[in-house]
């Protein structure tokens, strides 16, 4: 089911061609029409959206990298978006209830008796129960996201004690480890500029590579930390890679102008012709089988500790 959002919630602002959310306009970078619904939903690959299905390809099926436990009552999904997660986790987790939280209301009416929306601002003070999940997963906030430590204490606080907290968050920048990726490319470019943008606005996606200060600061134990490599194509040998680079290719028809449009017109003052030439010139070369670029996913989880016991 899907809890009632304010009407405020479906009112949109319209920008170069666009549609981003009302609900705290502004906030969130990423538009949130038909159009961005298809970079994120490719007509759902086995009921699977593209970035979804990378990640079960990258975990090996696993919905989380947490040790949690098959029979956990209370989920939390922060940045649900289309809300694939949090249905994938109703259904491997079915003596669970799942709740997802979003910016927007994009996501489908029909879903498990045991999952429930609702439209909230991830870095406002959270109004669940404190100690109430078993779980609570976020991915792919980064660019979003003002304070972490508050997010991330946020989570501390809403856990059960002995809950996990799982976060898989990305670094928005493209390397290469043979050099075949030149700095004055235009796909090196607006990367970079995407980031100078982000980091004016304080939101900036290199953090991806060093949350889990935040999580030791919360209070969390048994933090783990794991990077990855995520190709950009379908240029290394290696099946599994190879795999993941193509369906994050198919992701870049509308990627590019979800992350530059707003963020470059903006934060740096760029006009749309020079965004969409930068852009054509971005996607053509992230087609480049010369070029071997990647990007680095983080992937987090950790503990909150059970009380101690009085001596």
């Amino acid at each position: 089911m899907i809890a009632m959002p304010s009407e405020i919630s479906f009112l949109y602002r319209y920008e170069n061609g666009r549609r981003y959310h009302a609900f705290k306009d502004g906030k969130y970078t990423l538009p949130n029409d038909e159009a961005e619904q298809e970079r994120l939903v490719q007509e759902f690959i086995s009921l699977l959206d593209i970035i979804h299905h990378i990640y079960l390809l990258m975990l090996d099926g696993k919905l989380v990298r947490a040790p949690v436990d098959k029979n956990i009552q209370r989920i939390l999904d922060v940045g649900t978006g289309t809300g694939i997660w949090a249905i994938d986790a109703a259904e491997n987790f079915p003596a669970a209830e799942v709740v997802g939280t979003d910016l927007s209301p994009i996501q489908p009416s029909w879903v498990p008796p045991n999952v429930s929306f609702q439209i909230d601002d991830a870095e406002s003070d959270w109004t669940f129960a404190r100690d109430s999940f078993d779980l609570i997963h976020i991915r792919h906030l980064n660019g979003g996201i003002r304070d972490w430590g508050k997010l991330i204490q946020q989570a501390f606080n809403h856990l059960k004690p002995g809950g996990w907290l799982d976060v898989a968050e990305y670094e928005f920048s493209l390397k290469s480890d043979d050099g075949t990726l030149p700095v004055k490319s235009n796909l090196f470019r607006f990367y970079e500029l995407v980031n100078e943008a982000a980091d004016k606005l304080g939101q900036e996606f290199k953090i991806a590579a060093s949350l889990d200060r935040y999580i030791l600061d919360a209070g969390f134990e048994k933090v783990n930390h794991e990077e990855m490599k995520l190709p950009l194509g379908t240029w290394p040998a290696e099946k599994k890679l190879k795999e993941m680079g193509a369906f994050l290719l198919l992701t870049t028809g509308n990627a590019f102008e979800a992350f530059g449009m707003a963020l470059l017109t903006r934060t740096l003052g760029m006009s749309i012709p020079a965004v969409e030439e930068l852009i054509t010139s971005a996607k053509k070369e992230s087609h480049s089988k010369k070029i071997h670029s990647y990007s680095h996913q983080h992937l987090y989880y950790a503990q909150k500790p059970f009380p101690q016991k009085a001596k």
